[in-house]
């Protein structure tokens, strides 16, 4: 059977392209290495309580906002349950050498009030921080939908200020600094590094409201599941892709399976890490500069993640984030840093999602190098050398967790560690970073248009990271072939 496009990778990327292709009136396969469609998303349960992996919370996912558009027009906000964080502070921040907190609420007006409140003296940095990231957000299409289609906007993303020169233009304050680039820790990639349109993109939605999804990643992924059955979309689970068939001519002719199975079709929409689809198709295709390029592209950071259960309720984490830094200074150079001098992030997880929270999940950046010496070892095949670096890495967590979070209590267990290597395995991530590709300034990510003439590129090197990221470079993908106007047109009609 010939499909009109093959989507190649069932993450929130792939899963969002096959949708909109389908509801658009192609057929459409969808292939996933994985046993399951969206794996990251689905989490897994320890002791009773439920750990999310790839979705925690959402920034732009309330009523009308860039995310519950998308969600809409895609089919799927009548499948899901969402409830908003604590818009009193959805996140803390915590300087442990200055002993400073700040509670992050929701909205950009309760944001500027409380930013003014903490530093009175700032308050024409804080004006123009604010008025930054929202004409930036303004600035994009899709999630501003009345924004033009300018390509000087990927450009600004390559060649415009980073986030820590915005900051240093503005206020000599360091704390304030700190503050405005606690939200790094959600893209993996340092105030030093990241322009500032990409970084207020990414934080601009959560300035506008932050939520959870009952249920969190495991109920997305089913109503996704849901969806494509309802419009036919066909699935091929547990296999990979061994290449794409290009013509002569460079036009793409079908996919070819692991298993030895050829999927023709018109068109690919193509969502793995860059460098895994340079192994995909053949000699010749792109230009041995475009290669060069990929191949270079850096990674963010990874993590070491630590997943404890607590024999007590956490409702101090109900609808709240913590993020600690040591120091001001903890969040540059990010993942380059012993533990004990790098930030921490801590979220919640449930054993049921109507109750309060029975476990948490601390994530520590680090570098992928910090693995390197057992990058030949298979999952569930690790030497001892490696369990035992991996059981004095949890026992440092567990003891910095305590020492930085003491209202977690003492009642609180490990239950899973992760490590680069896990985030490289399990997340089919070439060199284990955390969030894929970085996007930094002086560094050129793929777009979705390729030489290749039907083969496309979405997924987070393409846009951003993070739910709406990924989303937000399906519907960039999918343009190109159903027409921008006319889907910029059916998310005005769900707004």
């Amino acid at each position: 059977m010939r499909h009109d496009f093959v989507v190649v990778g069932a993450g929130v990327s792939g899963l969002t392209s096959a949708l909109l292709l389908a509801q658009n009136g192609y057929s459409v396969a969808l292939v996933e290495k994985s046993d399951r469609t969206a794996p990251l998303l689905r989490g897994f349960s320890r002791g009773g309580v439920r750990f999310d992996t790839g979705f925690h919370y959402a920034g732009g996912i309330g009523a009308g906002e860039p995310l519950d558009v998308f969600f809409r027009y895609l089919g799927l906000s009548d499948r899901l349950s969402c409830f908003p964080f604590d818009a009193r502070g959805f996140d803390t921040f915590r300087n442990l050498r200055e002993g400073f907190e700040f509670r992050f609420p929701a909205g950009y007006g309760p944001l500027r009030e409380n930013l003014m409140e903490a530093f009175p003296a700032e308050r024409s940095a804080i004006e123009s921080y604010l008025r930054a990231v929202r004409s930036a957000i303004d600035s994009v299409p899709y999630l501003n939908l009345d924004a033009p289609l300018d390509p000087k906007g990927a450009l600004e993303r390559v060649f415009g200020s980073t986030l820590a020169e915005k900051l240093d233009s503005l206020t000599g304050d360091e704390t304030l600094k700190s503050v405005l680039s606690t939200h790094c820790l959600l893209y993996g990639v340092p105030p030093e590094e990241v322009s500032f349109l990409q970084h207020a993109c990414i934080v601009g939605s959560y300035y506008l409201s932050a939520n959870g999804i009952q249920g969190g990643g495991l109920s997305l992924a089913t109503a996704f599941d849901a969806r494509l059955e309802e419009l036919g979309v066909e699935i091929h689970r547990g296999v990979g892709v061994a290449s794409l068939s290009v013509a002569p001519e460079g036009v793409l002719r079908g996919v070819r399976l692991d298993d030895g199975k050829e999927l023709r079709c018109g068109g690919a929409v193509v969502t793995v890490h860059p460098r895994t689809m340079l192994d995909m198709v053949p000699e010749g295709a792109f230009r041995p500069a475009y290669k060069t390029r990929i191949r270079g592209l850096e990674d963010t950071v990874s993590a070491f993640t630590l997943y404890s259960v607590s024999d007590l309720p956490l409702p101090v984490l109900a609808g709240r984030n913590l993020f600690v830094l040591p120091s001001a200074g903890s969040i540059r150079n990010l993942g380059n840093r012993p533990l004990e001098e790098g930030p921490l992030y801590v979220t919640a997880a449930y054993a049921r999602p109507d109750d309060a929270p029975r476990g948490f999940i601390g994530i520590f950046p680090a570098l992928p190098e910090t693995t390197r010496a057992w990058d030949d070892s298979a999952t569930g095949n690790r030497p001892g050398s490696y369990r035992r670096f991996k059981e004095g890495i949890a026992g440092r967590m567990e003891h910095l967790v305590k020492r930085y979070c003491p209202e977690l209590g003492e009642a609180t267990a490990c239950a899973e560690v992760s490590t680069p290597l896990t985030v490289r395995d399990f997340g089919n991530a070439p060199s284990g970073g955390l969030y894929g590709v970085k996007h930094k300034v002086g560094q050129y990510n793929p777009v979705p248009l390729t030489r290749v003439k039907g083969l496309y590129l979405a997924g987070q090197a393409v846009t951003s990271p993070g739910i709406l990221g990924a989303a937000l470079s399906g519907f960039m993908a999918c343009g190109n072939i159903l027409g921008h106007d006319r889907l910029i047109k059916g998310l005005k009609a769900c707004r």
